[in-house]
């Protein structure tokens, strides 16, 4: 409980100086405070995909904060242990695969990653609930690790779905929204989970949540499937995908766009 502050901070007073050393890479301009005005909505052209996506980004996210705030209790109940460690492993192996399938899958068309991604959530979920009622640790550790890849593989999807939708000058705002719904289903279903636990049990509410989380990934599993059976439809027509953007990637104006059979030059990156 002590080291992790000291860790932080340690890390902090090596960040600092090394982010004021960095030469800035923008013409500055009068107007910093106005800047920082939260500007949030979703442009028409990507409405329909942002409400499709909606299940999804919820499911994974919501499981997310469950992870983090009930986790470690689950993980101890169930392996019998007092051993703080457990804790931690169960929250690395949901962010840790998590963040390693975004960068295996990286490349993958979005709708196939935003359909697999969503059946691995719900895979995860339901083995989750296996080890959870067994009660068994190795079911816990392979379930949430099989939830992680969905929830990597999943949000890596519906991000870039909808950021190539939304036109160049409305995608800061639809990012802003889309982070503002992930957090809000990071942090609210959590504590809506903790206020349950005092009413009822860690075994009860775990598997209400996962109740949840499991009907969302199927509802976003399904909406996932009818999108690609779309696109494929459209592609057979004559349409072309291009290489939407990642999270923290470049726009779309500023990398290569692969069409049928031929690649554009980039632009130059900012």
């Amino acid at each position: 409980t002590h080291l992790i502050w000291w860790l932080l901070l340690g890390g902090f007073a090596l960040a600092i100086p090394a982010v004021l050393a960095l030469p800035e890479s923008v013409v500055r301009h009068p107007g910093a405070l106005r800047s920082l005005r939260p500007r949030l909505g979703v442009p028409r052209p990507c409405l329909g995909a942002f409400v499709a996506g909606l299940p999804g980004m919820v499911a994974l996210w919501a499981l997310g904060g469950f992870y983090l705030s009930l986790g470690p209790s689950l993980a101890g109940s169930i392996t019998g242990s007092r051993n703080l460690l457990w804790g931690g492993v169960v929250i690395v192996l949901l962010t840790g695969v998590g963040s390693l399938s975004s960068l295996l899958f990286r490349n993958s068309p979005p709708g196939d990653a935003a359909v697999w991604g969503a059946l691995a959530l719900l895979t995860g979920v339901g083995v989750t609930v296996g080890g959870i009622e067994a009660p068994s640790a190795v079911l816990l550790l392979v379930g949430t690790a099989v939830a992680g890849v969905g929830f990597g593989v999943a949000f890596l999807g519906a991000f870039r779905i909808l950021s190539a939708l939304a036109p160049p000058t409305e995608r800061a705002r639809l990012v802003a929204t889309i982070y503002v719904v992930c957090y809000l289903s990071f942090s609210l279903p959590a504590i809506a989970a903790g206020v349950a636990v005092t009413h009822s049990n860690l075994h009860d509410a775990s598997l209400g949540y996962a109740a949840l989380v499991g009907g969302l990934s199927a509802i976003a599993a399904v909406l996932s499937l009818a999108r690609r059976s779309s696109e494929k439809r459209s592609i057979g027509r004559g349409g072309a995908q291009g290489l939407p953007p990642t999270p923290c990637a470049a726009p779309m104006s500023e990398i290569s766009v692969i069409g049928a059979g031929t690649t554009a030059p980039a632009s130059s990156s900012s």
